[in-house]
């Protein structure tokens, strides 16, 4: 039996993630806050950002990763993130070379500029993952989709 990893696990900085069900498996960058304060998210539209103000996958709390669903040249990174549904799993290869991970919990929509911030950003007493991207209907005008789709997820050992 492989050795059990601890139910959390110290900071080390996220460097991949692979989610099997919808074929992802990209790298991470980190991304900050822009200046307006919102969450930056990377502009290559095939890779995944993690909050680098969070905790990182397998620290206490919840790791955020943010990604595209689209891009002017069609589906992006996180186009089939709607599709997940809870006991699925999504892989985080760290830094340390530990692999976390996490099963999925729920999928929520929230209207774009009514994020639950408790919710989604709020500290809990376990190590969690929030996978955020885009969703709802596309605005042509303001270029905005009307909601966030986010994943919750917690580590699994």
């Amino acid at each position: 039996a492989k050795p059990q990893l601890p139910k959390v696990l110290p900071r080390s900085e996220p460097t991949r993630i692979r989610v099997p069900k919808i074929q992802l498996d990209t790298s991470l960058m980190p991304v900050g806050l822009r200046a307006n304060g919102t969450m930056e998210v990377p502009s290559p539209y095939d890779l995944v950002g993690w909050y680098k103000y969070a905790p990182t996958p397998g620290e206490l709390g919840p790791a955020i990763v943010v990604g595209h669903v689209d891009s002017p040249r069609g589906p992006a990174i996180f186009w089939r993130l709607r599709e997940l549904q809870p006991g699925d799993i999504v892989e985080i290869d760290r830094a340390d070379s530990k692999t976390v991970r996490f099963k999925v919990d729920g999928i929520k929509q929230f209207p774009r500029n009514e994020i639950p911030a408790q919710e989604v950003y709020g500290n809990i007493d376990y190590a969690g993952l929030r996978l955020i991207t885009c969703g709802g209907e596309f605005d042509r005008q303001s270029q905005h989709y009307s909601h966030n789709t986010v994943v919750f997820g917690s580590l699994v050992i």
